[in-house]
């Protein structure tokens, strides 16, 4: 995996930057596909991105629920369509991006919430709560929640039983988060996006999301802009809903419009903004029920369907390699903002010159996928498909309840407090356990704590096998951590000398140009970076013992090695020779 998706952890390890919610949901989806294919098979692959095309289908399916509980089923479809056809919904669909898994929790959790009863309510924290462990930034959502749950209540002892029932439900997904960012960076609140923040201007993430070319709302989803009149006439008998879909979509426009990558990286369209896009529409449904606000849907709703085409039949991926890696143009947020680089006109180009590359159905051979397999899944996707349509003629509540059994509706707040309670108290207790743990534990770890030019400590290092034979591997594993912000790229180099001479010519070595295979100016202060050497002993290497001697420097101009504080020497012998046996 490429190191920008890793951070290192309390222990120097690696880990993923992303948080559990994705990778829990995708569990059945990846071993099913594992029986199927294998491990590491395209089967499996195809799998795992089915859970996005099944979220993005619940998402519409609450959508419709939704709807069919304001208006009649013929208004209802219009939102449902928009969203599954002019919206970057059906192009996430296909990824295995959060955006799907996001919005169906989002959606499921603030449905929940308008039942208006314990086990709905407490349901729907959880899912909410799903969400922010899936990714921390949906957070954004909780003041909206709050807000919903204000609203709905209809006194003062209701608000306070709504609050506790949400706060329970989502007592467990966040305490699972919680103790994951414990078990990965040593503290409940670190998380893996450390290092980057909320640098870029409100001003310009805001309009970049909404106005420009490459990443704007209203040039990916043109029918969002029926949620303004919607609103207006909603707000006469749903003020809840209006007030829980402004609050949502001005918590994410403005968190997002903040972040430094606004844009949402190698995506398509407002990646961001893609888990409000059924909570505008239930809004701009409203505005259809108007003989003018169907007109405008349709001709909306027919530029987003033409904007959505070359995303959904060509790979966005190849089109952002050629602009940033074969064109050389720097990624920067402004390149958003010309029209000229637009993707929606890009793709066009390469949907127009027959190159395709995004995964389809009628392709699944192809990506080596055996027949019978993909066959079985066109069929399972026909089926769903036909059930969808046949569930569009069902009729819906107008006022759906969420019934259960009077004890089991009294028990499920009580056992998410109790799941919280209990992840909270292992978060609780890993993190104490690692404060008071040294890190040199006689798990194979000896600390040394030599700087080199008041910029890097070398903290510990390990060795997997001080012995060996000529033409075998030593594991070397060093840890370093940055004394402060780092401004020039420095190498580290991994030396085997004699070990009676140490002062002679190295019989072998191993550089890395990138320690931890990251530039260091791009280390933070603080934080361990592992580095991991596999010290290839040469065939013809005489047995005896040798040292290994590691040290910083530069290969830009000056160049020259990098200092060890206090004794000036240009390396340091590590205290764990090495044998090489006949």
């Amino acid at each position: 995996m490429e190191n920008g998706f890793l951070q290192p952890g309390w222990d120097g390890s690696w880990f993923v930057r992303f948080s559990l919610g994705q990778p829990l949901a995708a569990l059945p989806f990846y071993l099913l596909g594992r029986i199927l294919g294998g491990p590491d098979s395209s089967t499996t692959r195809l799998f795992v991105n089915a859970l996005s095309a099944m979220a993005m289908a619940g998402a519409g399916a609450l959508l419709y629920a939704w709807g069919r509980s304001l208006w009649d089923s013929r208004t209802a479809l219009l939102p449902l369509a928009i969203f599954v056809l002019a919206t970057p919904a059906p192009v996430y669909a296909r990824l295995f991006f959060s955006e799907a898994l996001l919005t169906f929790c989002l959606l499921l959790g603030f449905r929940l919430f308008f039942t208006r009863r314990p086990a709905g309510i407490a349901l729907g924290g959880l899912a909410i709560g799903w969400a922010v462990l899936t990714r921390e930034g949906a957070a954004a959502a909780l003041p909206a929640a709050a807000l919903a749950l204000l609203v709905l209540a209809r006194d003062r002892r209701e608000r306070l039983a709504f609050a506790g029932y949400g706060m329970l439900g989502a007592a467990l997904p966040i305490s699972l988060l919680l103790w994951y960012n414990v078990y990965r960076f040593g503290h409940p609140l670190r998380h893996g996006y450390e290092g980057e923040g909320f640098t870029a201007s409100l001003l310009e993430g805001v309009a970049g999301l909404l106005f420009s070319p490459g990443r704007g709302l209203l040039f990916y989803a043109p029918a969002v802009l029926l949620a303004l009149p919607g609103a207006r006439l909603l707000w006469r008998r749903d003020r809840a809903l209006v007030l829980a879909a402004g609050m949502l979509f001005a918590g994410y426009l403005l968190m997002y419009g903040r972040w430094w990558a606004w844009h949402g990286g190698w995506a398509w369209g407002p990646r961001f903004l893609v888990p409000t896009l059924p909570f505008l529409l239930l809004l701009a449904g409203e505005a259809m029920t108007q003989p003018a606000g169907r007109r405008a849907a349709l001709a909306l709703g027919l530029l987003g369907f033409l904007a959505q085409l070359p995303g959904v039949f060509t790979d966005h991926q190849k089109f952002h390699a050629e602009l940033f890696v074969e064109r050389g143009l720097p990624d920067v947020p402004n390149v958003w903002f010309r029209p000229e680089l637009s993707p929606i006109l890009g793709q066009w180009r390469d949907l127009w010159h027959g190159r395709h590359g995004a995964l389809a159905l009628h392709r699944l051979e192809a990506q080596g996928i055996p027949s019978p397999i993909s066959w079985g899944f066109r069929l399972g996707i026909a089926a769903l498909l036909a059930f969808g349509l046949w569930g569009l003629r069902r009729p819906v509540p107008p006022a759906p309840g969420f019934r259960l059994p009077a004890r089991w509706a009294s028990a499920i707040p009580i056992l998410l407090l109790l799941a919280g309670i209990a992840l909270n108290g292992v978060a609780l207790a890993r993190w104490a356990w690692i404060r008071r743990q040294p890190f040199c534990d006689g798990a194979g770890r000896l600390c040394l704590k030599q700087r080199f030019g008041g910029q890097v400590e070398l903290v510990a290092f390990s060795v997997e096998s001080p012995q060996a034979r000529p033409g075998e591997d030593i594991g070397l594993t060093l840890w370093f951590r940055a004394l402060r912000p780092i401004t020039e790229p420095l190498s580290v180099y991994v030396h085997v000398l004699p070990a009676d001479h140490p002062e002679a010519h190295q019989v072998f070595q191993e550089d890395h140009e990138h320690p931890a295979s990251l530039p260091l100016p791009r280390w933070r202060p603080g934080p361990l970076y592992s580095d991991f050497y596999l010290l290839q002993v040469p065939a013809a290497l005489s047995p005896g013992r040798y040292a290994l001697k590691v040290g910083l420097y530069r290969r830009a101009p000056p160049g020259g090695r990098i200092p060890v504080d206090g004794s000036g020497a240009d390396g340091v012998i590590l205290p764990l020779p090495i044998e090489i046996r006949p």
